[in-house]
């Protein structure tokens, strides 16, 4: 009974921000047209913008891609801002990584038109979503579990946020961010709550960019344990001793009441007497960041 209430409440938001979506004007989802695919410079190191947690990093010559979206709706939301890229112009991918298993973030019809070859690293016990789709180079990862992709490292890490597809559990499957290393290192949380492992993995790893989520923090009240909220992700930022900051997670679906550009807004006023304004990079949806 204590979980009933909650578990309510998420209901009734999904469902009023469901019509809201539906209903409402949609900015630029109508313009979902193939993008040029990105070209790196030899001894390019960059961030991608594509949109939500979806993301292009390129690192000592190899291009990931997070969270793959470039659906239309999740669910019954409906995308308020077309992906920064067209999923036809996508590089050639060296991995996919994943971290957990909700919609947004795990896309069965953005995974169809994948090749089935590349290589994809999902928490443990969610990798049969991969295999029941064709892919066949599927890496089940574990908290700590090193996976070697060309020249770099990359390294899951556990998060504050649940991962199965259907259940409201946070211990199994796990949410897992990555730390994608070579000579520069990035980090990718996914999705995440507050936690202090930040500062664990500050302590762990030099970190060059962080890519952190700021979006679907409201109500504080539900969301507070789940999703960082804007203030949180300054937080987070200074507890990983991270160089530079990208925010994702915002500004493509609306997936709590903030509304869709309220997390960057919110944002952008607390960074605007603060020095460290300067290296948090805003990015649109296509947007580069190179380091």
């Amino acid at each position: 009974m204590s979980i009933a209430w909650p578990l309510i409440a998420a209901l009734l938001t999904t469902a009023a921000l469901s019509v809201r979506a539906c209903v409402g004007r949609i900015t630029t989802s109508a313009s979902l047209v193939p993008r040029a695919a990105p070209t790196f410079e030899r001894g390019e190191n960059a961030v991608v913008f594509v949109g939500h947690a979806t993301t292009l990093i390129h690192l000592d010559g190899a291009t990931i891609l997070t969270d793959p979206n470039f659906n239309d709706r999740v669910m019954f939301l409906r995308r308020s801002r077309a992906p920064g890229l067209g999923i036809d112009a996508l590089p050639p991918l060296d991995a996919v990584l994943i971290s957990h298993a909700h919609r947004d973030h795990l896309d069965f019809r953005t995974l169809e038109r994948l090749p089935r070859e590349v290589v994809i690293l999902i928490a443990k016990g969610n990798g049969h979503y991969l295999r029941e789709r064709g892919f066949t180079r599927v890496h089940e990862v574990e908290a700590g579990r090193l996976t070697r992709i060309g020249r770099i490292d990359v390294i899951a890490v556990p998060v504050a946020h649940s991962g199965a597809r259907n259940s409201a559990s946070a211990t199994w499957p796990r949410a897992f961010s990555y730390i994608v290393r070579g000579e520069k290192s990035v980090y990718f949380a996914g999705d995440t709550g507050p936690s202090p492992a930040f500062s664990e993995i500050g302590r762990a790893y030099r970190i060059d960019v962080a890519l952190l989520p700021i979006g679907a923090y409201r109500p504080r009240w539900f969301m507070k344990d789940h999703h960082l909220s804007p203030a949180d992700a300054l937080h987070a930022f200074a507890m990983l001793r991270a160089r530079h900051l990208i925010p994702i997670h915002w500004g493509s679906f609306r997936m709590a009441f903030d509304a869709v550009d309220e997390p960057r807004e919110v944002l952008q006023n607390l960074l605007e007497h603060d020095p460290v304004r300067e290296r948090v990079h805003v990015l649109p949806n296509g947007g580069r960041y190179r380091f």
